[in-house]
């Protein structure tokens, strides 16, 4: 789990800002836009959809937990490790789908691509996906800091380019009003 992403930017003959997000090793990478207008709303969605399911998956372990408290027997250790396991598989599909839906198709394996390499059914666990939005969470929150200062830039400049004045009517003023 020591993998690092590395955030290359380039403008692409555009004032269109394009960041180029290294995966791996073999140089797999992903490539996002602040400028895109999609980019934030699915990143806080997608961000939100995989902790709001974490929380309801660890509130559903706890009842299967419960439902097997005090069984000792091999068949009721089985049944509880088998349920856990399907409760913790779903999130881990949910979380993967969910990914590529973010960033692009094969996101997930690109990440992972040295396990896939070697493990070609692999299934990222909370922990994995956890690992992953520890790295691109700084990157995201940069790419948005950055579209956020950029658009607030261009806003002030359109701005001042109008005075108070120039929004002023004359000789449009209601009956029974004082100068």
């Amino acid at each position: 789990m020591g993998k690092r992403l590395v955030e290359k930017s380039s403008i692409v003959e555009s004032s269109i800002s394009i960041h180029k997000i290294e995966l791996n090793e073999e140089g797999d990478y992903i490539a996002i836009s602040g400028d895109n207008a999609e980019t934030y709303d699915k990143f806080v969605a997608g961000y939100g959809r995989i902790m709001d399911e974490a929380d309801a998956v660890a509130g559903r372990i706890k009842q299967i937990e419960k439902q097997y408290e005090g069984k000792k027997d091999m068949q009721s250790v089985r049944d509880k490790v088998t349920e856990i396991s399907k409760v913790n598989v779903e999130f881990s599909n949910l979380a993967v789908q969910t990914i590529d839906n973010m960033f692009g198709e094969g996101t997930v394996r690109k990440y992972f691509s040295d396990v896939y390499d070697e493990i070609p059914d692999f299934l990222p666990d909370a922990g994995c996906i956890t690992d992953f939005f520890e790295k691109i969470t700084p990157i995201m929150e940069k790419t948005f800091g950055r579209k956020f200062k950029k658009d607030e830039l261009a806003r002030e400049q359109r701005m001042g380019k109008y005075q108070p004045q120039d929004h002023k009517k004359s000789g449009n003023r209601r009956k029974g009003s004082k100068k």
